[in-house]
């Protein structure tokens, strides 16, 4: 599922029970992780049904039960798998992902890399779950991403400044987020990014 969809359908409400955001591109991972964590619960109900966790440090056991428990003070809680590329035994969340709690809403950031597709936790992924697969972007793909960020933060940037920015930066889109957003702190009054 693209991840302009999957955030569309968070700012909408419209929650499925499992997130699974696997792939090389950490960016658009982040950005659904950070929408997740910051977002969805207001701030009275995340600090009783916000849980996150850290693959190298958490058992699959920790993590299904925190997932089998009912929110308190409200009618849904988020919890967040942090690095789950790390985790040891994940095939074991099998049976979650084919009978998930529906007021519980599980994201799982597996960066860096992909599930075996043969696996049935792949299998019932592709399925039962919201799967976001990314990769990283060609070059090619560079100008044209870099200036939809800028005009979705309601500027415009000239060709020389655009292709001067990704010559400096390179292929890391949370560093050229990063850039772009400094770049428009120092713009004052003025709506275009020039060289």
């Amino acid at each position: 599922m693209p991840i302009e969809k999957i955030l569309t359908d968070l700012r909408r409400q419209s929650f499925r029970p499992v997130y699974w955001l696997e792939g090389e591109e950490e960016f658009f991972i982040d950005q659904v992780i950070e929408y997740a964590e910051k977002s969805i619960l207001s701030e009275n109900e995340a600090s009783f049904n916000l849980t996150i966790f850290y693959g190298r440090d958490t058992s699959w056991a920790d993590l299904i039960n925190a997932c089998r428990k009912y929110p308190m003070f409200s009618d849904k809680q988020v919890v967040i798998l942090k690095e789950a590329q790390a985790m040891k035994d994940i095939e074991k969340l099998e049976n979650y992902v084919e009978k998930p709690l529906a007021s519980t809403l599980l994201f799982v950031a597996y960066k860096g890399k992909k599930i075996d597709g043969r696996t049935r936790l792949a299998k019932l992924l592709k399925d039962k779950s919201v799967l976001l697969s990314t990769r990283k972007l060609y070059d090619k793909e560079l100008p044209e991403w870099t200036s939809n960020l800028v005009k979705s933060k309601g500027y415009t940037i000239t060709n020389k400044a655009l292709f001067l920015l990704i010559d400096h930066i390179g292929n890391d889109l949370s560093r050229l987020n990063n850039e772009i957003n400094k770049l428009v702190l120092n713009l004052q009054d003025r709506n275009n990014i020039s060289e």
